[in-house]
């Protein structure tokens, strides 16, 4: 099986290699094909631009897109060698980094004077890391909280180190800036990027996930997790009226047994009131709970 992708690699090197590479000028020609396409719909709208030409100016942006990823299949592969070991095999970080590369083709503007490479190198090592990423853990996690999440630790070893043990939930949001309601969703999503992936542990051949606790009884950090969200939806709930929880509820089949959602027609008549006083309800009543969940998250 090795031998067979090591040999279907090679191919693919000794075909890319047939590309010859772009000068600077070069780059700065197709990179301007490319971006006219990007705004060949809006000279189009304006009268700018006839069909004919909005044709041709697409058409000459597709081979110079063609152009630029060619040329640059070999940069691919010189950032794709860096995550070798890293839990995806080369064919699988080549094609997530060539994913990048066409990434930055349509993104790049040759006006900033820079040259491609330098600009795709980025994309490129971007794509292949958040597909490593996704492929070493069983929940999916945003960058933006991959980010959140790296913050966290440091906070937690600096706290540690300066008050000689682990710190709570409290001094950790304090010293973050930030709600202990998000330090708590954090650290969730902590626990499910250490969470192992599934693989056979014993002698028997059995999987983590056939040794899991008994879910129906939830830890202690779970009991505690649980109470505090029942806070926060009573909280959230006394922001608003009686009558507004309750065209909510029906407008989202919270009341109903089957959940079936109530048209705003079917809540007017059963609160009499018109249809458009329910949907201004019910947009001032969302319009509170937005504003809540902005100041507690």
């Amino acid at each position: 099986m090795a031998t067979k992708l090591d040999s279907a690699l090679g191919d693919y090197l000794k075909q890319i290699k047939h590309y010859p590479l772009l000068t600077a000028e070069e780059e700065q020609k197709l990179g301007e094909k490319i971006q006219a396409a990007a705004c060949a719909e809006e000279r189009l709208a304006r009268g700018e631009l006839n069909l004919r030409q909005h044709e041709q100016i697409h058409r000459d942006a597709a081979i110079a897109r063609d152009r630029m990823v060619q040329a640059n299949l070999r940069l691919v592969i010189s950032v794709a060698k860096h995550f070798r070991n890293r839990g995806l095999p080369m064919e699988d970080l080549v094609n997530e980094g060539n994913v990048g590369l066409m990434n930055a083709v349509d993104r790049f503007d040759p006006e900033v004077g820079s040259r491609f490479s330098t600009y795709a190198t980025y994309w490129i090592d971007q794509a292949i890391r958040r597909a490593i990423q996704n492929a070493s853990q069983m929940i999916h996690i945003p960058s933006y909280l991959m980010e959140q999440i790296g913050h966290m630790k440091l906070a937690m070893r600096d706290l540690e180190d300066r008050l000689g043990r682990p710190a709570n939930m409290t001094e950790l949001a304090q010293h973050m800036n930030i709600s202990p309601r998000k330090v708590q969703a954090i650290s969730q999503a902590i626990r499910a990027c250490t969470c192992p992936k599934e693989e056979t542990n014993n002698e028997e051949g059995q999987s983590w996930t056939s040794t899991l606790p008994d879910t129906r009884t939830p830890s202690p950090d779970e009991d505690i997790f649980t109470k505090s969200e029942a806070d926060f939806v009573s909280a959230m709930l006394s922001r608003i009226t009686e009558r507004e929880a309750k065209v909510l509820k029906m407008r989202y089949g919270i009341t109903q047994k089957n959940g079936r959602r109530m048209s705003l027609k079917e809540i007017g008549e059963a609160v009499e009131l018109t249809r458009e006083r329910v949907r201004q309800i019910e947009k001032e009543a969302k319009k509170k709970l937005e504003d809540y969940v902005r100041e507690n998250l």
